[in-house]
């Protein structure tokens, strides 16, 4: 397979990462008052879904046809497309703005976004760019209009389509050929649609503002400094995506030799030293990501979870989770890791009792195993699929019920194993312990 066949075979929806950018820039935007990146990276947004929801009464074959075509290799195409068409509109309409104040560093973002999914350096994702930009740029100058622009898109989208990157074996099929055309055609009229608008805001956009607002006060203004950390930490957390613990680690630690309180690359780098069995270091970097932001509770999780799983002590790893839960309640991660922590905690009570036969403190319910129990059900509450919780939570239930014989506790133990075994197949394991419980729920009611 060929470096293009290679590069645009990953074009599937689920797969695609620019979707997950896109909506991420997307929740950053001023939308009161929006710049001319906010208004380019809205618009890519709309391209993503463009097919998806916009086209009006689309039949089953057409929709079954788009699917194909909502993947990173089509959002490439129709980045440049897009790219072209503002450049191209601004060079008209705004010729006292310089590049290097709005267009370029669109350019610089489509690049650095498309070489990290790639995974690519960026002068090769450069170079497909300047090669589609000089496509569009020969259209214009031989006078060709929309409907030309158009037509070049649509034979680029059409070699999107699956690993079939390659002009010289295009697709045989003609009636499928026709059938992709069509929906192609019908989306690029609806994009064509907000292009129209982009321009009149745009246009909106500098007339409000003057040359000196936009150089010195928008995102778009070029900070070499900030840019290039930014660009070490996304080419980390590249490197972590494929699974190059070593070299993210590398790039993180740059961008921390750089920036020391940068806190996101030391949450990331803690957790890669935690993953590569060095606790140690990753504790430093919690704590010092800690100190840098005391608000952030994902330092405060992952510190508790290292604790709690490699270090061994318990009552900091509570307060870790605990401080966690308190900054952000609403994250079920604390909870479920608080949660075990409580259990274990139980369970070595429970052993402890065992060994000096005190059967009286064996058969109590602790404040800790109610607390787990807690924890658990809030989890649950926070996110009703989580398997992982009703597990848990029947696996408490149904140890303390085959302890004390509590008819309450042997129903809910049944009743999560049920559920947890319902929503994924792989706790089938739990069918013998639901049957077991039967037998001793029945066994009680006698």
């Amino acid at each position: 397979m060929g470096i293009f066949s290679w590069m645009f075979s990953k074009n599937t929806e689920r797969n695609s990462q620019v979707r997950k950018w896109v909506a991420q820039e997307i929740e950053k935007v001023d939308t009161t008052n929006p710049d001319v990146y906010a208004m380019f990276v809205g618009l890519i947004h709309s391209a993503v879904q463009c097919g998806k929801y916009s086209i009006e009464e689309q039949d089953e074959k057409i929709s079954q046809v788009s699917k194909q075509y909502l993947g990173d290799a089509t959002i490439f195409e129709i980045a440049c497309y897009t790219y072209f068409r503002l450049e191209n509109w601004l060079a008209k309409n705004q010729p006292q703005l310089k590049p290097d104040q709005i267009a370029l560093p669109i350019g610089k973002w489509i690049v650095e976004k498309f070489s990290l999914t790639f995974y690519l350096e960026e002068e090769w994702v450069n170079k497909l760019f300047t090669e589609q930009l000089d496509r569009y740029k020969r259209l214009a100058d031989a006078g060709k209009g929309v409907e030309e622009f158009h037509l070049e898109l649509e034979q680029r989208i059409l070699m999107t389509k699956g690993d079939k990157f390659d002009k010289k074996n295009p697709p045989q099929d003609a009636s499928s050929v026709a059938l992709d055309s069509q929906y192609i055609k019908r989306s690029l009229a609806k994009y064509e649609e907000y292009i129209a608008a982009l321009m009149v805001d745009i246009q909106n956009y500098c007339n409000r503002n003057t040359k000196r607002q936009v150089s010195q006060g928008q995102r778009l203004e070029v900070n070499q400094d900030v840019n290039l950390g930014q660009k070490d930490y996304l080419y980390g957390m590249a490197l972590v995506a494929q699974q190059d613990w070593i070299r993210a680690c590398k790039a993180f630690t740059k961008v921390i030799d750089a920036t020391p309180g940068h806190y996101d690359a030391l949450v990331q780098r803690a957790l890669l030293y935690l993953t590569l069995h060095q606790p140690v270091d990753a504790l430093q970097d919690l704590t010092k990501a800690i100190e840098v932001n005391p608000s952030g509770a994902v330092a405060y999780f992952h510190r508790g979870k290292c604790y709690h799983r490699y270090l061994r002590q318990k009552d900091k790893a509570l307060a870790d989770y605990s401080e966690a839960i308190r900054l952000a309640p609403g994250d079920m991660a604390a909870y479920f890791g608080r949660g075990e922590l409580y259990d274990e905690i139980v369970l070595y009570n429970e052993k402890q009792a065992l060994e000096q036969n005190d059967h009286a403190f064996h058969n109590q319910i602790s404040e800790e195993f109610l607390a787990a129990i807690n924890d658990y059900s809030q989890v649950i509450t926070l996110a009703p699929e989580h398997d992982g919780a009703y597990v848990n939570r029947g696996l408490a239930y149904a140890r303390k019920a085959r302890i004390n014989k509590n008819v309450d506790f042997i129903e809910k133990s049944i009743a999560d194993f049920e559920r947890a075994i319902s929503l994924n197949w792989e706790n089938g394991y739990l069918y013998k312990q639901q049957d077991e419980l039967k037998e001793l729920l029945i066994a009680c009611r006698m």
